[in-house]
């Protein structure tokens, strides 16, 4: 009897946890916009107020095969409205560096070796993401002058070997045989001599090269030091926000999820909104990517056997944040009430007397069994703190990886 009844009840709460509001659908009925999966992805909501901002930043799941679609035409719709100045790229300075070059022109390195160790995993080895470059490479060709935007990587040094070859290229040749071939050897040698060089050279280099090594002079003198992403990831932007004077450039910037949450302090946005030395407390918005009945690529190793596509390298995975055992974000089904499959909506959670504005609803996780991060939900805080809009993801596959 008493199992019983606890079966009952365990029921009765997931019933009645998965029910949908009233109060969240009708407002979202107001403030969702449904475009199909395979139409081009323009957002007519996006109003004069989220224009206002200076700093956007778009939150994804990489290894869904939307991400990087996503990511083109949100930065294209927004440069093409009030012109974004800057992309902020989830790789390292030096692989930012090359990537820039190879955008505006450059055929000197193949964008594979660009990309070859990119934190991005699933980018590194996958025609989709080198697609979604050469897309960019296109795009940036076709822009008048005075609309081109400037590329750069704000991440913890991924790729040593691309920033030895930035810095030969950079230092003059009577320093090249200082530059260590082993990466401790050359993180030491940054921190006795680099800087050093760099201050006996100054009159040698303009101030964008001066600039830029020594920003790669302080990621290595820190990668010890440092070993938290979104603290590199900051520190680097305020750095360059420093350096170029960005105070009134529009800044846009494609990160996984969890950079993009606003509310925690430990989060490159967190850091970036809480730090009122810079501008963007009131100036930054954050999109973020949730998904059902979709596909992601994981690496098959990562999972328990059972669960791994047999034989595979990498599992197409299903994925869908209204799975009770993996992942539950409650109030999601009021998300699905006012979408359809086979779309990618926006829903716009900060509209005046939004219900998103006094509670955690559509944010907060609950799991059974723990694959995936979650994030506990701060007390005091409300769903917009982390983020303003939702691109709710339907139905979307995975990301096809390299077969070599």
């Amino acid at each position: 009897m008493k199992t019983s009844t606890l079966v009952i009840l365990v029921m009765s709460i997931a019933l009645f946890s998965s029910c949908s509001s009233n109060k969240y659908v009708s407002y979202l009925k107001e403030n969702t916009e449904v475009v199909k999966m395979k139409d081009s992805l323009q957002f007519n909501s996006l109003d004069d107020h989220f224009y206002q901002n200076k700093l956007f930043l778009v939150g994804e799941v990489h290894e869904v095969e939307t991400s990087p679609r996503i990511d083109f035409a949100v930065f294209s719709q927004i440069n093409k409205k009030i012109k974004v100045d800057v992309y902020l790229a989830e790789m390292d300075m030096a692989q930012g560096y090359y990537l820039q070059e190879y955008i505006k022109g450059s055929n000197e390195i193949e964008l594979k070796n660009i990309l070859k160790k990119w934190p991005v995993f699933i980018g590194s080895i996958s025609e989709q993401y080198r697609n979604k470059w050469k897309k960019m490479r296109a795009y940036y060709h076709q822009l008048p002058e005075n609309s081109k935007f400037k590329l750069v990587g704000v991440d913890r040094i991924a790729d040593f070997d691309l920033v030895r070859k930035l810095l030969k290229e950079k230092l003059p040749k009577k320093y090249h045989n200082e530059i260590q071939s082993d990466n401790d050897a050359l993180i030491s040698w940054s921190k006795t001599e680099l800087e050093t060089i760099l201050e006996n050279e100054k009159s040698s280099f303009d101030e964008s090269t001066f600039n830029l090594l020594k920003n790669i002079a302080f990621n290595l003198a820190n990668y010890k030091e440092n070993r938290s992403r979104d603290k590199f990831m900051y520190q680097n932007f305020k750095r360059l926000f420093t350096q170029n004077q960005w105070k009134n450039k529009n800044i846009y910037g494609g990160f996984g999820f969890s950079h993009t949450l606003q509310a925690y302090h430990y989060t490159f946005a967190g850091r970036v909104k809480k730090d009122t030395t810079l501008p963007y407390t009131n100036k930054m918005v954050s999109l973020n990517s949730l998904y059902v009945d979709s596909k992601l690529t994981v690496d098959s190793r990562a999972l328990p056997k059972f669960m791994q596509d047999k034989g595979k390298a990498f599992t197409k995975f299903k994925y869908s944040q209204d799975n009770r055992l993996f992942m539950y974000i409650k109030g999601i089904a009021d998300y699905k009430k006012v979408t359809k499959p086979n779309t990618i909506s926006l829903l716009k959670l900060d509209a005046k007397n939004s219900p998103y504005l006094n509670s955690t609803r559509g944010t907060k996780v609950k799991k059974l069994v723990t694959i995936w991060d979650a994030y506990d939900i701060i007390e005091g805080t409300n769903t917009t703190d982390y983020a303003q809009y939702i691109l709710f993801i339907r139905n979307a596959d995975w990301i096809q990886p390299d077969e070599n």
